[in-house]
């Protein structure tokens, strides 16, 4: 997206000549629609500014709906300069200084890390009412005259490529990996994940008595950050305990030990019923991979005691035949459940990467745009011995250690610090991973990746593996050792 001059574009009243032409100057190629009342709001802007004596010249360098990739956070108009960085939030109408208050916070948050001097203003612009966030975070009157100061101020070289400078891992959390930014509470959800919180909590409060509720979405829609959100909410109102896949971490620990009223506890060791009592808010992640007798444990005590439970899964990710016996989702389903929420917007994906992995599942795979994939990188090992170096190599700059063999029994692998199998990687984000493949994977004659049969007749190979590879935020570096097809077909996807 490119910067352009809102006084040139605010010249234009039809809603769309205007998306036409703005939608040329920027080089937005977002489906992004700017509506009447929001063109408007832009020209009372501009004009007001205008009469406080800002030039032509001066609204040069501004973006127009800038949206920070993968995160879906929004700015009506940013301009960045090499010292500064300003913000310019528009309201058509009155809304609560409440409102405006935490939005300029937030934005705040995602623009501190710039390293600018910020000037955070938003303008009612029916009424050219206006307001600043202070250094300290106070929301203080302003005024038309105080903002187009600002302007002048940013009339130096602005930023020309302002997506390279949100670097996503700046913003997405993992709880189990970012312990610590949870705890401070360093984060803001998503426009979807916010709007499901709200109704379900709202939900929530309208019950008397127990009640079953369920949350789904695809991968990388956030439903892990917005189950640990919502118990620490509810650990506020009574005690609360979250279900987790797999042993605690220390992350969760560490969570668990700051948190009052907040307890985890793995899927796997899950207490007697008796002992489940005293929680009043069950909290359940990646639902489907809890055993049946855990749910059933789950069930029955919420309906015993009146308790407030809450399922999230992605309905799709069955990754064993174990799983798809026990039909947690069908289960879930059955339920009579007092509210279904669903996440649709995967927002936190890092899209070249995504797209890659389409093309791996299905080399016939057509995609909306066409990528460089910088963020993918795809190396040859003729042995194990060459497989272990390059591991070594990757591990040593930061990345994880996948093994996503069929086969892993030959125990080859297992000096690396931290080996991870497929399908426990869920729930969890990593900056970089190093991902080792081999002749277990092939293509059939469609274009399709299979998978020769597992040693562990239990796994549905080759899918237990796509969901963990969605959860890379930045570079996926492929390994494939002594397969020389299946390395002519995947750099068929990038070359």
């Amino acid at each position: 997206m490119k910067p352009v001059n809102i006084f040139r574009i605010s010249r234009i009243r039809d809603e769309d000549l205007f998306n036409i032409a703005a939608k040329h100057e920027a080089d937005d190629h977002d489906n992004h629609r700017v509506r009447s009342h929001e063109i408007r709001s832009l020209r009372l802007l501009v004009d007001a500014l205008s009469e406080e004596g800002c030039t032509v010249g001066e609204f040069d360098g501004f973006y127009h709906g800038f949206i920070i990739p993968r995160i879906g956070k929004e700015f009506d108009l940013l301009k960045v300069t090499a010292k500064r960085c300003l913000n310019i939030e528009l309201k058509s109408q009155d809304v609560t200084a409440g409102n405006i208050h935490a939005q300029l916070l937030k934005n705040r948050h995602y623009l501190n890390h710039l390293g600018k001097k910020l000037s955070l203003y938003t303008v009612v612009t029916d009424t050219l009412t206006c307001y600043r966030l202070t250094s300290t975070g106070r929301l203080v009157s302003s005024s038309i005259r105080e903002i187009a100061a600002s302007v002048r101020r940013c009339d130096a070289e602005y930023d020309r490529h302002i997506e390279k400078s949100f670097s996503t891992t700046e913003f997405l959390i993992s709880p189990e990996d970012d312990p610590d930014k949870f705890l401070l509470k360093q984060y803001f959800l998503t426009p979807a994940q916010d709007q499901v919180r709200k109704e379900l909590l709202r939900d929530i409060g309208n019950v008397s008595g127990g009640a079953f509720f369920s949350i789904t979405g695809k991968p990388c829609t956030g439903k892990t950050l917005l189950i640990y959100d919502l118990a620490r909410t509810l650990a506020e109102r009574g005690p609360a305990l979250i279900v987790a896949r797999g042993e605690l971490s220390d992350g969760l620990n560490a969570i668990s030990n700051s948190i009052d009223n907040l307890d985890f506890v793995s899927a796997g060791s899950l207490p007697p019923s008796e002992e489940l009592e005293k929680y009043e808010y069950i909290l359940v992640d990646e639902a489907l991979r809890m055993s049946a007798e855990a749910f059933s444990i789950i069930c029955y005590t919420a309906h015993k005691n009146a308790r407030i439970c809450i399922f999230s899964a992605d309905p799709d990710a069955v990754l064993t035949r174990d799983e798809r016996a026990r039909d947690i989702s069908g289960k879930i389903r059955a339920l009579e459940l007092s509210g279904e929420y669903v996440l649709s917007e995967r927002l936190r994906l890092n899209m070249e990467i995504h797209t890659f992995i389409q093309k791996l599942r299905h080399l016939g795979c057509r995609t909306d745009r066409a990528y460089d994939y910088d963020d993918i990188s795809v190396n040859y090992a003729g042995n194990a011995a060459e497989a272990a170096d390059m591991i070594r190599y990757y591990r040593d700059s930061g990345h994880i250690f996948i093994d996503a063999r069929a086969d892993r029994s030959d125990g080859l692998f297992t000096e690396f610090e931290e080996v991870l199998r497929p399908g426990h990687v869920a729930g969890r984000e990593y900056e970089k991973a190093v991902v080792l493949l081999d002749s277990s994977l092939y293509y059939d004659e469609e274009g399709y990746l299979r998978g020769i049969p597992a040693p562990d007749p239990d796994d549905l190979y080759p899918n237990i593996f796509y969901p963990d590879i969605t959860r890379i935020r930045e570079n996926l570096v492929l390994v494939i050792m002594d397969a020389p097809g299946l390395l002519r077909s995947i750099l068929g996807i990038i070359g």
